[in-house]
């Protein structure tokens, strides 16, 4: 985790939020969500948001005709996520659990597959492992009853990762001081975890981690002249998945209730966003985008 400050502003996160919820530990889910809402929208988007400036210094397009070719695909993609969903909502979030921990295992520079998946599943089924119950509702209220018995082999998978995690960062020979930046990363998912619940966790490590040490690597790439735009193309397509988020929402609370209808806002929303954002960045600009390690 080589970010400059992403990995202490995370540890500082989530150490003052944890202290938060040992004063106050019944934060209704309410709350919860809203925290989630928020944070998800203008902490957490802006990193995919960016993923058009992206596609234009890859050479992706260039005129008015490629952006819009460029836009249209990506949100071809996007639907189709939503509408495999709709007829098969467990094993889609089956599908959007294993990719999410091949995405967010590259959070660990890693430095093989196996690396990747051992950390992209230790964050993933950690909420599992200490809150089973807890998670089994939110499962259950994104995807419906049989989506809860994922629970138990997050469960058997979330010690078996947290094994594989720890060795794998004994095995590495990095500087001391990233040795230690990894190790307390790791030792701060894990704390957090237990500490907080799952969204919340959800919310620290998404918000305070993984988006701006994304983010921080594509900004690295933009040259001073070329900031305005990138700035602009990250406002303008936040703004445009917000507005299609809230009319989406408004479509929901006609059928479920405001609780059901903002976790399936934002975590499917995610998984259709987190498909073509990943056939971006870790594949057709996978070689620009490696510029930023």
């Amino acid at each position: 985790m080589t970010w400059n400050s992403a990995p202490l502003n995370f540890l500082l996160a989530g150490m003052t939020v944890s202290i938060a919820f040992l004063l106050v530990p019944s934060l209704s889910i309410t709350l919860q969500l809203v925290v989630l809402g928020v944070a998800v929208a203008f902490l957490g988007l802006p990193h995919g948001a960016i993923d058009a400036y992206i596609a234009r210094r890859d050479g992706l397009w260039r005129s008015t005709r490629g952006f819009a070719a460029f836009v249209g695909i990506y949100a071809v993609v996007a639907l189709s996520v939503i509408g495999v969903w709709m007829f098969m909502p467990t094993l889609s979030l089956l599908a959007f659990l294993i990719i999410s921990a091949w995405h967010f295992g590259a959070d660990a520079n890693a430095r093989d597959q196996a690396e990747r998946w051992l950390f992209g599943g230790l964050l993933l089924s950690l909420p599992s492992f200490f809150h089973p119950g807890d998670v089994a509702s939110l499962f259950e209220a994104i995807s419906g009853a049989s989506a809860g018995g994922l629970v138990p082999f997050l469960q058997i998978w979330a010690p078996v990762a947290a094994i594989g995690v720890f060795a794998m960062l004994v095995r590495r020979r990095p500087p001391a001081q990233q040795r230690w930046t990894d190790i307390a990363t790791v030792a701060g998912l894990i704390l957090f975890a237990w500490a907080l619940p799952p969204l919340v966790y959800f919310v620290i490590y998404f918000c305070a981690l993984h988006s701006p040490a994304h983010f921080g690597r594509v900004i690295r790439l933009v040259t001073p002249s070329d900031r305005t735009r990138a700035a602009a193309y990250t406002a303008g397509f936040t703004a445009l998945t917000l507005l299609v988020a809230g009319l989406a929402f408004i479509a929901l609370t006609d059928k479920l209730t405001i609780q059901q209808s903002t976790l399936q806002i934002v975590f499917i929303g995610l998984a259709a966003l987190t498909v073509p954002h990943m056939f971006l960045v870790d594949g057709i600009c996978r070689a620009w985008f490696g510029e930023a390690e």
